[in-house]
This record gives structure tokens, C-alpha cells and sequence, in this order.
């Protein structure tokens, strides 16, 4: 176990068997086969082929701070890894904000903490993202990201997703917390150290980390990153953090292709600072490639980005199961 730790994360409070409806779902086609073009992107997607919550019809990115409050616990970070002092979260992040239940339903009673990868803001800041942190290994606060050949940016998905997403979860009883609260040219950040432990500092169950990859073009799909074992940083997480990760491999695959450019779905690594610093069960997912024509459709559109949020609720709802 690692020595630092801000306590056990909260336990299911309630399970409600009832599934809640937020709103009609949209309808998509079935998905295209491996190969060939779809015409649309709903050509791209499909139905989910497990139950799940209905989700609310496409619309505009809910607002960073629709019923938002301020977090219960200021978090601080390891600026040089968990054998040295903590720190304050620096004013020139984006503040952590935090969404109360709106309703009871299947995840009343959890604490669940989402990080939208990246800021745009990032690009503005080189100098700062350049610095370089303990996080078991040596790495820069953070990246820009990606983006499609059109240049919609990976870190303006990875935040539509995310409050898409938070939206579905508040409605089904969770208690959301979010590293970033909004998605600004004028911050940077947060460092993955400070994602990493966010989870911890809120008395998080787990934590899911929204991403979009920047693979070759002629490759699709999405894949799955989760902490590899190691000693001091994630020998308490490592397998239930894979637990975590199968669970959301299966919620995207009810509606999305998986890697067709990566040798496995589900990636165990040691070399991600957002991960190692977790002390709570933690997983990548990189949703979609942005540099491949079909899966930048999925991305720029209200629909596709809705989709992508809702097949990570599905996986959500069979971890929660778990706990």
C-alpha cells in the first residue's frame, strides 16, 4: 500500500433497481463494417445491446457550471512525487468543481470523479507545461493533445464528452467531481500529478480520465489505458483499476469500434502520470482516433459526442454493480 493516503472511497449508499429515463434517446444505424465508409454518423454508432439509461437527445455542451459547486476538500498535489510535501492547486488551473444527484437511481450513493484530458489553454502556456514532475517517473505537467485533420481540438472534445457525461450521472444518483471546470485559452492544466490524486482528495469510488487519440490515420477505434502493478505508486489499485477498465471495454463496445490500429483494447502501463498518482481505481479511455476521417465525424458531432458518453455510463453502470 502506498504510505500517503487520504482514506477509503465511499461505498454504494443505495442501489435503486430502477433504471432513470432522462429524455428520449436518439436513434442511430446499425455501425458500418470494419472497412467500409459510413455515410453518416449515425452509420458510425449503434444501439447499446445491454440495458442502460436512456439518455437525453443531442444538444449544445452542458454549461461547466450547470448546478456546480465548489468541491467538498481543496485537493492538493505531489509537485515531486508522494515522498515529498504536498502542495495547493495553483491559482493558473482551472478550479475543481463538484455536481450534486439530481435524482436517486442505480449509482446513489457513489462519488465519481471525471477528468476531461487536456485544456485549450495549454497551447498558451508552453513553458509551464514544460516543467517536469516526479510521478514515479519524470514527466512534463502535461500536453496540448490533439486534434482531427480539421482542427477540432482532442482537449474541446474530452471536455464536451465529459459534461455530457457528468450530465447522465447525476441524473442516475452519483455525486460528480471534476478535475477542470472549464476549458480555457487562459489556464493550463491541471498536471497529471494533480489528476492522478484528485480521486483521493474527494473520497472518490473511482476515477475516469476522457481522452481522444492521435493514432495513424488509417486506424480506428477506441482502447483502454489502466496502471500496470507498482510497488509504492499503484499495487493497491493496479487490479481493480483493470476491473474498471474490462467494465468500460465493454460499455464502448456496445456502440463502438475497438482499436483496429493497436494489438489490445486494454493497455496496462506504468508510464502514465495520471494513473500512477491515483489512489483510487483510475482508467484511461482514448474514445476514438481524431486523425482518422471516420472516427472525426463521431467527434465533431452533438450526436457522436453524446453516444461516446453514454457507452461510458453503460460501463460505469456494470462497475458500480461491482462495489
Amino acid at each position: 500500500m502506498r504510505r500517503t493516503t487520504l482514506g477509503p472511497a465511499l461505498l454504494v449508499a443505495a442501489i435503486v433497481p430502477a433504471v432513470l429515463v432522462a429524455g428520449a434517446a436518439p436513434s442511430v444505424a446499425v455501425r458500418a463494417p470494419v472497412g467500409a465508409a459510413p455515410r453518416t454518423v449515425e452509420a458510425v454508432v449503434r444501439p447499446a445491446a445491454v440495458p442502460a439509461p436512456v439518455v437525453a437527445a443531442a444538444g449544445p455542451t452542458p454549461s461547466s457550471w450547470e448546478g456546480g459547486h465548489a468541491v467538498a476538500v481543496a485537493p492538493r498535489w505531489w509537485p515531486q512525487g508522494y515522498s515529498h510535501a504536498s502542495a495547493p492547486w495553483p491559482s493558473a488551473w482551472p478550479r475543481p468543481v463538484a455536481f450534486s444527484p439530481t435524482r436517486k437511481g442505480p449509482l446513489t450513493g457513489l462519488v465519481i470523479a471525471l477528468d476531461p484530458g487536456h485544456n485549450i489553454g495549454n497551447r498558451n502556456h508552453v513553458a509551464q507545461l514544460n516543467h517536469t514532475y516526479w510521478v514515479g517517473l519524470t514527466k512534463i505537467c502535461n500536453t496540448t493533445g490533439t486534434a482531427t485533420n480539421s482542427g477540432y481540438p482532442e482537449a474541446t472534445y474530452n471536455w464536451d464528452v465529459i459534461a455530457r457525461l457528468r450530465r447522465m450521472l447525476v441524473a442516475n444518483g452519483a455525486t460528480v467531481v471534476v478535475t477542470r471546470d472549464r476549458n480555457s485559452a487562459t489556464t493550463y492544466g491541471p498536471c497529471v500529478s494533480a489528476r492522478g490524486s484528485f480521486g483521493q482528495f474527494e473520497k472518490a469510488a473511482f476515477m475516469l480520465s476522457v481522452h481522444a487519440d492521435g493514432g495513424p490515420s488509417t486506424g480506428r477505434g477506441f482502447h483502454v489505458i489502466v496502471p500496470a502493478y507498482y510497488k509504492g505508486y499503484t499495487d493497491d489499485i493496479a487490479a481493480r483499476s483493470r476491473v474498471l477498465g474490462n467494465d468500460l471495454i465493454a460499455g464502448m463496445s456496445t456502440s463502438f469500434q475497438r482499436t483496429t490500429y493497436l494489438s489490445n483494447v486494454l493497455s496496462v502501463r506504468k508510464d502514465q502520470g495520471t494513473l500512477n498518482m491515483s489512489n483510487v481505481p483510475v482508467a484511461v479511455v482514448e474514445t476514438l482516433n481524431m486523425r482518422n476521417r471516420y472516427d472525426a465525424r463521431i467527434a465533431t458531432s452533438r450526436l457522436g459526442r453524446q453516444q461516446v458518453a453514454h457507452a461510458l455510463l453503460v460501463g460505469i453502470l456494470r462497475y458500480a454493480k461491482r462495489l
